[in-house]
């Protein structure tokens, strides 16, 4: 028997005319001899050539045919698919018999069909390939598909990826060495390529329902999206980043104190890796969001959470998560006012208060605080309380004359007043005591008060920062 290079040599005498095999032009005796006498030498050689590409189990091939059979036939031996679809145009026909003569007994007549298309119309295309596509079957299993692009003219191939990008197929080609006399690859030098799915490749359109969770603030899903991306891009640099991101943003959102210190670890190395970096001023304002995290992992009662409780609350409110965005408001209300009484007047507690730390005479401090939460409850009130919520608090800082009140613009009892109506509406949220939704409405009227709270208290207490400043950068990123 003929070794391959034996009959590649006679392939290249008949080619040339320098040998007969059979009938017919020089082309079609050597087309003739490649399929008869070699097809089965160069499949094996080709199976050999193959043998590091990992072959899942394919339901069915869709193979695209040109006037050239081979490239299915091997596309067809190399993946040994359940049914096998050959595409072609009318002038192919000849090609269909060639290649049914080379499969039988190896796949069954009802296995094999063959469509002709408009090889120039890619429209076409794309509606054979989509009638071919099986939904699920039983199992709820979709079938495997795969698309063979390697024969047909160009604008079929073209076609068919484009089908395989929208019907997330993936594609195979019969590669080999180029022959410039034979033009086509030389016989054993063929193997089988499988492409992925491109958009699977980059990850564009996973990455797009990653990006878009990211901008809604869905950072729990942005970050499982974002986790399945890494595995499986080609450049995974920029899927890790975002993962990370979004997962710190989730702990910041959650208010998990204890799991930030980790989570701003992880993003401090994800801001020093080559792979991947976003702009400079992307880079230095997350490096102030991870000095701000610092700070709050570590201290609870200070005024970084009071920042925090604010801009979790613009967070939301953009959201449309009104419900939330009140209660953030409303605490960002209460702790200024409990901040103030534990600057001004050292160690005191809105939970034990000590009220001989704010007046020497207790006593009028008394009757100062029982006439005006008489007058802003218009009901009669007894004594300092126990406890101090959100109206003591303000009603304490205006019986001692405090600046932060003039400084939030409540500087009488209309002022405490209307700050305890925007109180009792909010307490009859879901999220408080009641079971009425927060309207857009009072979510921005409790934001007014916030921000108006905050400003106030930073500029009497924090006069090392500008807060505007502070909240624009601390915002979380929407666009890296």
């Amino acid at each position: 028997m003929d070794t391959l290079d034996q009959m590649n040599d006679r392939l290249r005498r008949i080619f040339r005319g320098e040998e007969t095999f059979g009938e017919g032009k020089a082309v079609e005796q050597a087309r003739r001899y490649r399929l008869t006498e070699m097809l089965s030498t160069t499949v094996a050689r080709a199976r050999e050539n193959s043998a590091n590409v990992a072959v899942p189990t394919f339901d069915l091939l869709i193979s695209l045919s040109g006037f050239s059979p081979e490239t299915t036939i091997f596309a067809y031996e190399l993946l040994r698919p359940r049914r096998l679809l050959i595409v072609g145009s009318d002038r192919t026909r000849d090609s269909v018999d060639t290649i049914w003569s080379a499969l039988q007994g190896k796949l069954a007549i009802s296995d094999l069909q063959h469509v002709q298309c408009d090889p120039v119309d890619p429209l076409d295309i794309y509606r054979i390939v989509h009638r071919a596509v099986p939904g699920s079957n039983d199992s709820g299993k979709r079938p495997r598909v795969i698309i063979d692009i390697t024969g047909g003219k160009k604008v079929m191939s073209a076609s068919a990826a484009l089908a395989a990008a929208q019907l997330d197929l993936p594609l195979c080609y019969i590669d080999g060495h180029f022959d410039v006399e034979l033009r086509q690859s030389r016989p054993g030098t063929e193997r089988l390529v499988i492409l992925p799915n491109p958009t699977e490749l980059f990850g564009e359109r996973e990455i797009r329902a990653a990006e878009s969770a990211f901008r809604h603030g869905a950072y729990a899903a942005a970050h499982a999206r974002f986790a399945e991306i890494a595995e499986s891009v080609f450049e995974p640099a920029r899927a890790r980043f975002l993962r990370d991101l979004a997962d710190l943003y989730q702990a910041w959102c959650d208010l998990d104190f204890a799991g930030l210190p980790d989570r701003v670890r992880v993003m401090r190395e994800r801001l020093r890796d080559p792979g991947y970096r976003p702009g400079r001023s992307i880079v230095d304002r997350l490096a102030r969001q991870l000095d701000f995290l610092d700070r709050l992992a570590t201290d609870q009662s200070g005024p970084a959470l009071l920042l925090n409780f604010y801009l979790l609350g613009e967070h939301y409110s953009k959201l449309g998560r009104h419900d939330f965005a009140a209660l953030l408001y409303y605490r960002t209300i209460e702790n200024s006012f409990s901040l103030r009484l534990a600057s001004r007047y050292a160690g005191f507690s809105c939970r034990k208060p000590d009220y001989a730390l704010l007046s020497d005479d207790q006593e009028a401090l008394a009757d100062k605080f029982q006439r005006l939460a008489s007058e802003v409850h218009r009901r009669p009130v007894a004594g300092l309380p126990w406890r101090i919520g959100l109206m003591d608090a303000a009603i304490l800082l205006v019986a001692v004359d405090d600046p932060m009140m003039p400084a939030t613009q409540i500087k009488d009892v209309n002022g405490l007043r209307h700050l305890s109506g925007l109180s009792e509406a909010r307490n009859q949220s879901v999220l408080a005591h009641g079971s009425v939704s927060v309207t857009p409405k009072l979510s921005e009227e409790l934001r007014n008060r916030a921000g108006v709270n905050l400003r106030g208290y930073w500029r009497l207490d924090r006069t090392d920062a500008d807060v505007d400043t502070l909240i624009r950068t601390l915002q979380f990123v929407v666009e890296v």
